[in-house]
């Protein structure tokens, strides 16, 4: 008999435990906080293995999944929303529009929890009735980078406000507008990240790794792959989180979407000197992936592409003499689709690393090391 179909569609398992945030059931997030660990990490698995098996995709080595713990996800995007009956910070709830009102949240670190009630405050300050915003939190090395994203009216009295609420909870900087042209409210002290010799301040709103624990993770696989490659191209690169640690052993080119990503590296590698053995370059590679002519001047190619992954730019890695390809990927079909392609291109898939850093939702991240077959 098939199990019955509990929490947003996920199998219910056969047995359960407590969910650790009170929010559970309503709140859209953490489905399978009621999965015993056992159960939970096999869920996980079984999720990759299956993606891996419909491609006819499997690695040489399969590692041990690394886990990241609760209270450590460093990244938050909430829903604001300013009612009749008060402000509202928090999540949608599942299969609805409504928000839930955070109250706890053991996935984010404890500072970010911290910061719920002061921004709830700021929320009946600055919105209107019934008006919406998102805010947008990366914990940086210095502490909180907001940014609020709505139509946000600032006259003075609204950024009296902010920067009552940026003293009471601490943040180090506060930003408004939309994602692509936010505008720079005001800084208590600059966001900082540090990555290896570079220190970068990173552009609101900026793409970063969703934990700690998980960065970590996939940079000492990065380290330890890349051993030997002089030439490193970063594909998907952002702001240089994976390769910039490798400096200034190797030379690396970033090769990044965003502008704003592509021109705060560059300010950080000029900073510390290290212009002339590292770049960032912007380019959108969906629509223009590297060439095999550009890709083969590289002993070694690091990608991090979004949940689609990377059609385009594997079909031309497929066809590129670079013998090393490190792969990281937050979605297993896209990943599967796209390894299957690097192999029929002559690549092995050596190793592969499961990493859960998307603690107790339905995402597994994974990177995986790829080496060319040495023709005969």
């Amino acid at each position: 008999m098939a199990r019955r179909r509990g929490v947003a569609g996920v199998e219910e398992p056969p047995r359960t435990r407590e969910p650790a945030c009170r929010h559970f059931g309503v709140c859209g997030g953490c489905v399978l906080q009621h999965y015993p660990d056992d159960l939970y990490a096999q869920w996980k698995l079984d999720r990759l293995h299956a993606a891996l098996d419909r491609a006819g995709v499997e690695p040489a080595a399969f590692m041990p999944m690394a886990r990241t713990p609760p209270g450590g996800r460093r990244r938050a995007d909430l829903s604001l929303r300013h009612t009749r009956e008060g402000a509202i910070v928090g999540y949608t709830q599942r299969r609805s529009h409504e928000l839930v009102d955070l109250g706890e949240c053991p996935v984010l670190l404890p500072a970010i929890v911290a910061m719920l009630e002061p921004l709830r405050r700021l929320v009946a300050t600055i919105l209107p009735v019934n008006g919406e915003a998102e805010a947008v939190i990366n914990w940086t090395d210095s502490g909180a980078d907001l940014l609020l994203v709505g139509r946000l009216e600032l006259d003075l009295a609204r950024r009296e406000a902010i920067a009552q609420f940026a003293e009471s909870a601490d943040v180090a900087r506060v930003s408004c507008g939309s994602r692509g042209k936010p505008e720079i409210v005001l800084t208590r002290r600059a966001p900082k990240l540090r990555f290896g010799a570079v220190e970068i301040e990173p552009p609101p709103g900026a793409f970063l790794q969703a934990s700690f624990a998980g960065e970590a993770t996939l940079r000492a696989a990065v380290k330890a792959w890349s051993s030997g490659a002089g030439r490193i191209v970063d594909l998907y690169g952002g702001l240089g989180t994976l390769t910039l640690p490798l400096l200034p052993a190797a030379g690396v080119t970033i090769v990044e979407g965003s502008q704003s990503a592509v021109d705060a590296a560059n300010a950080a590698l000029r900073k510390a000197t290290l212009a002339g053995i590292a770049q960032a370059v912007a380019r959108d590679i969906r629509r223009e992936p590297l060439s095999v002519e550009e890709l083969d001047a590289f002993d070694l190619a690091v990608l991090d592409p979004p949940m689609a992954g990377a059609a385009s730019q594997a079909r031309e890695l497929a066809l590129s003499r670079i013998p090393t390809l490190i792969y990281a990927s937050c979605d297993p079909r896209s990943f599967a689709a796209d390894a299957r392609v690097l192999i029929d291109g002559g690549y092995r898939l050596e190793r592969l690393l499961p990493v859960d850093q998307f603690l107790w939702s339905t995402h597994i991240e994974l990177i995986a090391l790829f080496r060319r077959i040495a023709s005969g």
